[in-house]
């Protein structure tokens, strides 16, 4: 219920430009906004609309990312190999979006940005998916790589 209080007197005073003192909040509008607007679990589990369905996805994205790194130490397949080929480049994808919607304030440049990370994204999903398919897979270019200190001490 606060949580819901405080994001209210956020975007009533977004709308006038001014800071949140309604909230008795003594911060800036969007260091208050950045705060109040990232739930937790139990606060999103009663969110509705398309912000709440990005945020748990984000969530479930992270927990099959961690389950598909496990499942890849634990037992290396080729359809764990395709999870993490799609779930990784999503995974980067949402977090690079964040760092871009904060640090990038040029619309037109926003865009540009913007689509050039959706194609790198798209780009990479197919590019890891032949990768799996055609060569040698996610999961044994990474053991190969791991491996390859070791292999140099041993000649």
């Amino acid at each position: 219920k606060q949580w819901y209080q405080r994001r209210e007197a956020v975007v009533s005073t977004q709308s006038t430009g001014g800071i949140a003192a309604r909230s008795g909040l003594h911060c800036s509008r969007s260091l208050l906004a950045r705060h109040t607007m990232k739930p937790t679990l139990i606060q999103a589990a009663h969110m509705t609309g398309s912000s709440a369905t990005h945020w748990k996805a984000e969530r479930y994205v992270s927990v099959i990312t961690a389950g598909a790194i496990a499942g890849a130490v634990v037992a290396p397949s080729l359809a764990v190999d395709h999870i993490l080929a799609v779930v990784l480049p999503l995974h980067t994808y949402w977090g690079m979006e964040q760092v871009f919607l904060d640090y990038i304030h040029v619309k037109a440049l926003s865009l540009i940005v913007g689509w050039a990370l959706k194609l790198l994204t798209a780009f990479s999903v197919v590019a890891l998916l032949y990768f799996n398919q055609h060569d040698i897979g996610i999961t044994q270019a990474c053991k190969d790589v791991w491996n390859i200190k070791r292999d140099e001490q041993l000649d």
